[in-house]
């Protein structure tokens, strides 16, 4: 009877570890899976492990053949919106952006993060609305596509709804002669019927997609690694890549043929009275600028908008001269609603800080009050976007560059929109519609919380 009580406790005792052994056992497993499918596809691009590990499918034994990603390039996790890019591309399992970059692993880490169908969908969903020129360049920038609303906006979608369609309109536009307008002549009339929508976007397609004009973005929101990036900033770095992949896949699905190099001395044969602007030597190199131009005397509205030099954060277009906002955006008053919200002016200026900025805010006031009013004809009306007008002024955050000296500037101290709109109430103006701009500048500064 002792043998047995004794071999039956050693029984149990065996039991017992056996027992435990097994949950330690499903613990760890289950651990494993969680770590697992907490960090996915990236955690390949950061591997710490000996490459030469294999795992037979046979082994009993589970030996992960990729280390999980450093622990000291993960960030603190972030809230994101459901359905947003950040959280359908992962954003919160990626790695510091400047450590993916120092391990070269920034192109494998994206490119897995887009092999997932939620991840497109989020960024398809986000860059179909976003306009070109307003994600290439910064809002200051493009301040007439800032600050103008059209009826209908230039947008991603728009211009890869039909490359190809757009193509075939911009070439039967060309064959019929009313659309081939004279010298400075403009028709906005015209719209319709020479497709002057199609112009601007095969202009564009080409920029973007042929011209190198995705690649060369200037992002708007640019931190070093010497910036100690927060955690926000980090993962805006990270978003900012994927869209420019998603734009880099989109170009790539194009047909070839699409390409103004394969098509434009036949192109430009059909555009004779264009071809006296420039010499036959740059006529390829400022094509797309010829195509945005003649859609702008054609009467597209988003291509009268247009500016082109490297200020502007996007080097092609040139329509604000030709379109339908060419009385705004050439006008003293326009320049002086860009100034009342610069923090530099020119040294040779003979007016005082304040002197100058209540100098423009007065013009900027001006300008909103004549053009914010109702016109005669629909075609002059125009609609601003009040909300990044206040925003402009009353809040300038951005700088011109440091080395003022050969850009004979220097900076200024602005004074609040609080104080400029008192001073300009205490003038005893009494002008109808520029009191009514007055109130509800007023009105949008205190919604925002902006009016200091």
């Amino acid at each position: 009877m002792r043998l047995k009580i004794d071999q039956l406790s050693h029984a149990s005792r065996w039991l017992w570890g056996a027992g435990i052994g097994l949950v330690l056992t499903v613990v760890v497993v289950c651990v494993f899976m969680v770590t697992h499918n907490r960090a996915p596809q990236i955690s390949t691009a950061l591997e710490t492990s000996e490459p030469n590990v294999v795992v037979s499918d046979s082994s009993s034994t589970i030996e992960p053949a990729v280390a999980v990603v450093d622990t000291l390039s993960q960030l603190p996790r972030l809230d994101f919106a459901p359905g947003s890019v950040e959280e359908a591309c992962g954003l919160n399992e990626f790695p510091s952006y400047w450590v993916a970059y120092e391990k070269e692993a920034l192109g494998e880490i994206q490119n897995s993060a887009l092999e997932s169908v939620e991840c497109q969908t989020a960024l398809e969903n986000s860059m179909k609305t976003i306009n070109p020129y307003l994600w290439v360049a910064r809002t200051h920038e493009q301040r007439a596509f800032a600050f103008v609303e059209l009826d209908e906006p230039l947008t991603f979608k728009r211009i890869f709804a039909d490359p190809s369609g757009d193509l075939l309109r911009v070439q039967e536009a060309l064959s019929r002669p009313e659309c081939l307008l004279k010298g400075e002549e403009k028709n906005w009339e015209l719209n319709e019927i020479c497709h002057a929508e199609s112009f601007f976007n095969y202009a564009l397609i080409n920029h973007l997609c042929f011209g190198g004009g995705y690649w060369k973005r200037d992002w708007p929101e640019y931190y070093s690694a010497e910036d100690n990036p927060t955690p926000e900033q980090d993962r805006v770095m990270w978003k900012q890549g994927l869209e420019v992949a998603w734009l880099g896949e989109k170009c790539e699905k194009l047909d070839p043929t699409l390409n103004v190099t394969e098509i434009y001395p036949n192109l430009l044969e059909m555009m004779p009275p264009l071809r006296n602007y420039l010499g036959d030597s740059d006529m390829r190199f400022h094509t797309e600028d010829l195509l945005i131009k003649l859609a702008a005397r054609l009467g597209d509205s988003a291509a009268g908008l247009t500016e082109s030099s490297l200020d502007a954060g996007f080097t092609v277009g040139g329509g604000f001269r030709y379109g339908k906002f060419a009385e705004l955006l050439v006008s003293e008053e326009w320049e002086s609603l860009i100034r009342a919200g610069a923090t530099w002016r020119a040294y040779d200026t003979q007016w005082s800080d304040k002197e100058l900025s209540m100098e423009n805010f007065l013009r900027a006031f001006s300008l909103l009050a004549r053009f914010d009013s109702p016109r005669r004809e629909q075609h002059d009306e125009i609609k601003f976007d009040w909300h990044m007008v206040v925003q402009h002024l009353c809040v300038p955050k951005y700088e011109r560059p440091v080395d003022e000296e050969h850009m004979g500037i220097e900076r200024v101290e602005l004074q609040s929109c609080k104080e400029i709109v008192h001073e300009i109430r205490q003038k005893g103006i009494a002008f109808p519609p520029l009191v009514k701009v007055l109130d509800k500048f007023e009105q949008v500064a205190l919604e925002l919380e902006v009016y200091e």
